[in-house]
């Protein structure tokens, strides 16, 4: 909801004599219709003092894995069963900048790849699995809870590849592996990066078998968000009332900015709806990330606005990096011969994007002014725009956090204030 100075909630609408509206029971399918961090080594120490490091850290690990899994709830069941479509996978393999930014990747990484055991977590139609055999994999365990894996079993078949690829019908959290792995490669970013809440199935993984000095593709995302302007879209859904052949329905207008902007949004924009430079929300190392961080994230901007413009609300996009994790000996005492990326050092205070050098990394991006991909952008957009001028200032924070009626939604909360006025919007990605 969105609540002005005087403390009267309003959701969304910047006037005094707004209603509030309550949350829509619809739910959102992406791409339908689509522990504990693992002890890394800093530089300093000497070899001998890194391994028993890591022999700490694996005995620590051994633990973890001993825990009972979580139970698989009926939201955990539909959410599987969703992903039995063959829409949702035909939508994702055709997206080329996902897709051959995957398999670029594998290649990138085949000398590491190379004779290793994979665990592919969500494999889908095993396609990203095929790409490891393919780049010389001995070993990839094709992982999925969705019926799609029978699938995924019958494609393996057919590219003659059940001696390297075994496919696993079932949760990471429940199926068996019976040996570590070197390699996680997993698509698991959802709308906003976080919505659909996969990236604690990789956690799982890498906490139950992932080798030390092993791979995580990809290693690292980033979420950002600027205010934007998008006047278009509000002429679409709310003005278009005012005048219907000749007949005057505005009265539907409140309805209709209830319907069209109560939850997020997800559609493409371009760089001209941006009126700032975005902002780090949240910087996720999947080496060493914990399934506890990303439950509640809080992050605090401060922008100035580089337009006059109606202002509309903020969106959201992100970024992945495939990197490997800081140089620390691996089990043959060789050193791996990938690098940190070279803003390793990125804080959530950072409002400018940064970007690695593409010498170190390959990045796969859904900003506004890269190739459009089928996450797009998520919008959230306000009742009611607020006109801002050239420099003035927005600030505020956000939290996202995971629902309790389910965590693969999202909570969005967004308090904001600007040219001397604070509201606060809530919405729930479903």
């Amino acid at each position: 909801m969105l609540q002005p100075t005087d403390g009267g909630y309003t959701n969304g609408y910047h006037n005094d004599g707004a209603v509030a509206g309550g949350i829509s029971g619809g739910h959102r399918v992406r791409r339908g219709s689509r522990g504990r961090p693992r002890g890394r080594r800093s530089g300093g120490s000497s070899d001998g003092d890194a391994r028993v490091s890591l022999r700490q850290q694996h005995n620590e690990d051994e633990e973890e894995r001993e825990k009972p899994a979580p139970p698989c709830t009926e939201f955990d069941t539909a959410y599987f069963n969703s992903y039995a479509h063959v829409g949702i996978h035909e939508e994702m393999i055709k997206d080329r900048v996902r897709t051959d930014t995957y398999r670029n990747a594998i290649f990138q990484h085949q000398h590491f790849i190379a004779g290793k055991v994979v665990v592919d977590v969500g494999c889908g139609t095993g396609i990203l699995s095929i790409f490891c055999a393919q780049a010389g994999a001995r070993r990839v365990y094709a992982v999925d809870a969705s019926d799609i894996a029978v699938q995924a079993n019958e494609i393996v078949k057919a590219n003659n590849l059940c001696d390297k690829v075994i496919v696993l019908h079932g949760r990471v959290e429940d199926v068996e592996i019976d040996e570590e792995v070197d390699i996680i490669v997993s698509e698991w970013m959802g709308y906003m990066l976080l919505y659909e809440s996969m990236l604690g199935s990789v956690i799982t993984a890498r906490d139950r078998w992932l080798k030390p000095g092993g791979l995580i593709l990809p290693s690292h995302a980033t979420l950002y968000m600027a205010p934007v302007t998008h006047p278009d879209r509000y002429s679409e859904s709310v003005d278009f009332w005012r005048n219907v052949y000749g007949i005057d329905m505005s009265a539907i207008m409140p309805l209709a900015k209830q319907c069209a902007f109560e939850e997020p949004s997800v559609e493409t924009i371009t760089v001209e709806n941006v009126l700032t430079w975005p902002q780090v929300v949240k910087h996720v190392d999947c080496y060493k990330v914990t399934t506890q961080e990303l439950e509640s994230i809080t992050s605090r901007f401060r922008f100035e606005s580089m337009m006059r413009s109606p202002f509309h609300g903020f969106a959201f996009w992100f970024d992945v990096e495939f990197t490997g994790p800081r140089v620390f000996p691996l089990d043959n005492g060789m050193q791996p011969s990938f690098v940190e990326p070279s803003n390793s050092n990125m804080t959530e205070d950072n409002q400018r994007k940064k970007r690695p050098n593409p010498n170190d990394a390959l990045v796969l991006s859904t900003a506004p002014e890269d190739p459009p991909t089928h996450w797009q952008q998520t919008l959230v957009y306000f009742y009611e725009p607020l006109d801002v001028e050239q420099d003035q200032v927005i600030e505020g924070s956000l939290t996202l956090s995971q629902s309790k009626e389910n965590a693969r939604f999202m909570n969005i909360h967004l308090a904001y204030s600007s040219g001397g006025r604070s509201f606060v919007k809530e919405s729930v990605m479903r």
